[in-house]
């Protein structure tokens, strides 16, 4: 489904997954677009600390800082896509600056 350097985050092993939910929901503090959010993370990107949540029905992609700390919002660096196309294009991006 995903183009490199993405992967599906079913790709990795269960305590590689729960450690990058954990650091997710670390970093976000209030003030933050994904404080008290539900947060499932989708997919990491291999190049960078870049992870893909959903919550609810909305895609975010979220730059971890690997602090292991609350961060003070708008850290960590957050995109929100408002439709599957805006995330689309940013993943083709990705690929094309990948390849």
């Amino acid at each position: 489904m995903y183009l490199e350097p993405w992967l599906d985050i079913n790709e990795y092993s269960e305590p590689h997954k729960n450690k990058l939910s954990f650091e997710a929901k670390t970093e976000i503090d209030i003030g933050h677009i994904l404080f008290g959010k539900e947060l499932s993370v989708i997919a990491k990107r291999e190049d960078c600390d870049e992870i893909l949540i959903l919550s609810g029905s909305n895609k975010y992609i979220v730059h971890l800082t690997w602090s292991s700390n609350k961060e003070s919002p708008p850290y960590p660096n957050t995109v929100k896509f408002d439709s599957e196309e805006e995330l689309e294009r940013r993943l083709q991006q990705d690929f094309k600056f990948y390849s």
